[in-house]
Parts: structure tokens; sequence; C-alpha cells
């Protein structure tokens, strides 16, 4: 696919535009239920619905120096989050309080695509900018995980990413991947992206299901 750099230092890239889209409705919808779960109203629901499924993408846009960000140019970022809050909010007055009979279990495994999918578009569109390999880690982890961390600060919990080892570790692995995929065996950004994202799904859904942690200090 061929880029168009834009005046203002933007890159132009669908299937960027498609993941970042996909991995903010998936977000969203998690950042709801959890809305739901803390018994926010249905502002507060809203709210922690977009800004926890855009917050990864803005903190990944303005450290490439991008202005505005993404989120706050395209229409159908917010629009997914609508519908994502609108979807959970339909779900709750049908079934009652979704939030208290969907598993915690299931909840997070349904993060996990979410967080794969950002982190992907983190170093999809990193690598765009032409970064070199320890940047696009980075970048690829802060996307994938800043909306959770705006979400729990929101939601007076702990960040997981704190004390959940294996949700930043997954990301950082999985687009760890993708580098070396890309930089050292010549893949296209598409096929190394898919091997990436599986890859963090994988880890992240092993480590729930395993209860894996890094060694603490107690």
């Amino acid at each position: 696919m061929t880029l168009a750099v834009l005046p203002n230092s933007r890159v132009r890239d669908g299937v960027l535009t498609a993941v970042d889209l996909a991995a903010t409705f998936v977000l969203a919808v998690e950042c709801a239920l959890a809305g739901v779960q803390a018994d926010f109203d249905l502002f507060g629901i809203l709210v922690l619905a977009f800004v926890g499924s855009v917050g990864g993408g803005v903190i990944r846009d303005l450290l490439l120096g991008e202005h505005p960000p993404a989120p706050f140019r395209d229409w159908r970022y917010a629009a997914l989050a609508l519908a994502a809050t609108a979807s959970v909010v339909a779900a709750s007055l049908v079934l009652g309080r979704i939030g208290d009979f969907t598993p915690p279990l299931a909840i997070d495994v349904f993060e996990a695509v979410g967080l794969a999918l950002a982190a992907v578009a983190g170093a999809r569109k990193s690598m765009d900018y032409k970064l070199n390999g320890a940047s696009v880690v980075i970048i690829a982890t802060v996307n994938g995980c800043g909306g959770g961390i705006i979400r729990d600060v929101l939601s007076a919990r702990v960040p997981r990413v704190l004390h959940e080892d294996f949700y930043a570790t997954a990301a950082l692995a999985g687009a760890t991947i993708m580098v070396v995929l890309v930089k050292r065996f010549g893949l296209r950004k598409g096929v190394a992206g898919a091997v990436a994202g599986v890859a963090i799904f994988a880890l992240r859904t092993a480590a729930l299901i395993g209860e894996w942690r890094l060694p603490h200090l107690r």
C-alpha cells in the first residue's frame, strides 16, 4: 500500500484505520461494561467508553506529533464509542444489569481482543512513520494499554498494567514480534500484524486462564 505523506506529517493507511476503529469498538464495549459494573450513570458510562477506547490512540498520535489526534479528526471514533455504549445500555435494559452476570474472565478475554488490535495499530502506525524498532514497540504498548490505564484511573482502581503482568507484557511481546517479522524477515505489515495480534491475544488469554504472574516482592 502506498502512503501519502500530508503537509502536517500525517499518514494515510486504510488498513491501519480499519484496525484502529475495530479496536475502538471492542474497547468501548469493554469500558462500557466496566462503567455498568462500577454503577456509573449513563453519562459516566459514555465518558468511560469514549476515553477508554480512544485514550491509547490519542497518546500514540501525540507522541508521533500528529495534531489533532485521529479520534478528534474522524467522527467514526466517537460514533463507534456511542454505538458500543448504546449496545451495552440496551442489553442492560433488556437483560437486567448485564455487568452483574457477565463472567469477569469473559470480559477480560474480550478486552484481550481490543488490546491486540490497539497494539497492532500502534505498531503499524509507528512503522508508517519510519520509526526505529524500539520506538515502535514502545508506542504500540502505549497504544494498547493507554486507554485501559485512563479507564482504571477514572474508575478509582489501580491500573491493571501495574499488577497484571501479562497485560503490557503481551503487547510488548506482540509488537516485538511484528518488528522482527517486518524489519528482519521482510514480511508485509499486514501479515506481520496478523501474527502479532494473534500472539498478543494468545499470551493475554493464556495468562488469564493460567493466572501467570511475574515475580512480586511479597
